[in-house]
């Protein structure tokens, strides 16, 4: 198992991605090869870095702020999964207005967990 600020810091780089739609116009639009999709977000969070292990975990540390970020974007992540499972194109998703819905769950997520205030006991170990 990683350590809590590598665990975190990888959890938050995917959730970064996500609720960047700079980022995903030029990963997912500009024609380059990219190793980022939509299905990859959902993967990368729940196969790769244990986003419910982590939480199971850690949680009972987070701050309520914290709590409500990680709740709002897992659920809007999962509610959004039939249409990735679809296999909408990557420009569908970029331009799917559920998918700015996430984005959003993505951007209050980073900010409760990048705050300074909000640290939890458990960071440093």
């Amino acid at each position: 198992m990683m350590a809590y600020e590598q665990w975190l810091s990888s959890i938050l780089e995917v959730a970064k991605e996500t609720a960047s739609r700079e980022f995903q116009k030029e990963a997912w639009l500009s024609g380059r090869p990219s190793t980022s999709s939509p299905g990859e977000i959902y993967n990368e969070l729940f196969d790769d870095y244990n986003f419910d292990l982590f939480f199971q975990t850690y949680s009972n540390a987070f701050s309520p702020e914290q709590l409500t970020a990680w709740t709002g974007f897992k659920d809007e992540l999962e509610r959004y999964l039939p249409k990735i499972q679809r296999l909408l194109g990557e420009r569908e998703v970029f331009e799917d207005p559920d998918w700015q819905v996430v984005r959003d769950a993505a951007a209050s997520f980073v900010a409760a967990f990048e705050r300074k205030d909000h640290e939890t006991s458990i960071a440093g170990q």
